[in-house]
């Protein structure tokens, strides 16, 4: 039984990174999208704009749990919300 148990955590443990993976490029899609219907002068998105950014920079180098928390960050800035992946 502990051992299925065991076996079980692993298992979604390895799917989640890959299931994540997908979710970064939609996220900071939806974020370029909203940022780019705001006045590029507003403080929002002159606030939001390095957090998109460092969220592109840490899925590209495979932190995609990271990168989805900085998408969450940026959402909040921009005052939208996130379309997640289903």
């Amino acid at each position: 039984m502990l051992k299925a148990l065991v076996i079980a955590i692993a298992a979604l443990t390895l799917l989640a990174g890959p299931a994540m993976a997908g979710q970064c490029p939609l996220l900071i899609k939806q974020l370029n999208e909203a940022a780019g219907k705001m006045k590029a002068g507003d403080a929002m998105v002159a606030k939001a704009k390095p957090v998109i950014a460092e969220a592109q920079k840490l899925h590209d180098g495979g932190k995609h749990a990271d990168a989805v928390k900085k998408c969450e960050e940026a959402a909040k800035i921009l005052g939208v919300k996130l379309e997640m992946k289903k």
